[in-house]
């Protein structure tokens, strides 16, 4: 899945796998096994791709064209907090 949102990303930019090698540094063969699903990329290629295709990293590894929309998470307790027992205000 991650494969198909890349190539089409880089179909949209009108950028073959060898441009997208000059501009990200990765391998042409291992552009071509992460297209084809053979590769997993790793986080760093991700954000090496994000970056050459101008698109964000929610995009690659989501389906959805715009990020999700997250709760306002000021008023949870943070990690420091549940070790020491404290309660929400």
């Amino acid at each position: 899945m991650i494969g198909d949102r890349l190539r089409i990303f880089r179909e949209r930019k009108h950028l073959t796998q060898r441009a997208l090698e000059e501009r990200t540094g990765l391998p042409r063969a291992y552009l071509s096994r992460v297209e084809s699903g053979a590769a997993n990329p790793s986080i760093d290629a991700v954000e090496k791709l994000a970056g050459a295709l101008q698109v964000s990293v929610h995009q690659i590894l989501h389906c959805e064209e715009e990020p999700l929309e997250l709760p306002n998470l000021r008023n949870r307790l943070t990690a420091a907090d549940i070790v020491w027992g404290k309660q929400k205000p």
